[in-house]
């Protein structure tokens, strides 16, 4: 089944129409960069909010990285090479991933009002020097938060978490430090200690972000992360899950479970992540 969605796809007339650039990725030609060819698939699917997302365009992004062209042209993308090279050496993250988080910040952005960024579970710290890296350049007056223990797990629920306390404690937060030195990110403000104790009083009052990015793993602190960020989510913000749908992590998926019964929520994204939108 796999191949034959491959092989239809790729001569198919999914790919047939070009986004409207002066829609999407705006700011990243204001800073100089160059467009990418990003291949709607609304031709397919009808386009605006429907059940609180838009679907439209997380087939955009979703189908043309699994099955179009879309991760190559990402792959000679000045600022996407940029930030990946800032990351490099730091970041577990699964490179599509990286890449979604890529479109929805260099593209989908250009929709909100507000661009901060908060990630919940940062561990060495690449992805959020990767985030950091593509708001500087594109939204110079947002902020990136990293969230994290930089020690390793803290207690787990043993109902829920394959984890055990203790677990990623090789998050070297003093080179994490360095490279944002390194990098020039004074945007990256890396908040260290439990979420719960954290999260949002380190935060200025008045925040609001365009993106929250979950990758704690287990299931308290994610719980705990997404209840309190709903309130702070610029409208039609982004809830990203790394984790969600990894083998070792159901805690993390129990939590999504908890947010998708209590918000009536329908994911617009399910590849390479979980993608939610907040108060569309």
């Amino acid at each position: 089944m796999l191949n034959f969605q491959r092989r239809f796809l790729a001569t198919s007339e999914i790919f047939d129409m070009d986004t409207n650039t002066d829609a999407l990725g705006r700011r990243l030609i204001e800073a100089g960069y160059p467009p990418l060819s990003i291949k709607a698939g609304n031709g397919r699917v009808q386009s605006g909010v429907i059940r609180g997302r838009e679907p439209a365009n997380g087939y955009t992004r979703g189908v043309g990285l699994e099955f179009g062209q879309l991760a190559r042209e990402l792959r000679e993308h000045p600022l996407y090479l940029e930030a990946l090279e800032v990351s490099r050496r730091r970041s577990v993250v699964i490179e599509s991933r990286l890449m979604n988080l890529f479109l929805l910040i260099a593209f989908y952005f250009d929709a909100l009002q507000d661009h901060n960024v908060a990630e919940f579970g940062a561990y060495r710290g690449g992805s959020s020097l990767f985030m950091a890296h593509l708001l500087k350049r594109l939204y110079p007056q947002a902020n990136m938060y990293a969230f994290d223990t930089f020690e390793g797990m803290p207690p787990v629920d043993s109902s829920a978490d394959f984890h055990l306390k203790g677990d990623f404690s090789d998050s070297d937060f003093p080179g994490l430090v360095q490279a944002r030195q390194q990098s020039k990110l004074d945007n990256l403000q890396l908040v260290k200690g439990l979420v719960q104790d954290t999260f949002p009083r380190q935060v200025p009052v008045g925040t609001r972000f365009g993106l929250a990015h979950f990758d704690m793993d287990i299931y308290e602190p994610t719980a705990y992360a997404q209840s309190v960020a709903w309130a702070m989510m610029t409208r039609g913000g982004y809830f990203v899950y790394d984790d969600a749908t990894v083998s070792t992590c159901i805690g993390a998926t129990q939590a999504v479970e908890d947010l998708t019964r209590s918000r009536g929520l329908h994911c617009e994204q399910i590849y390479p992540h979980f993608v939610f939108r907040v108060g569309l």
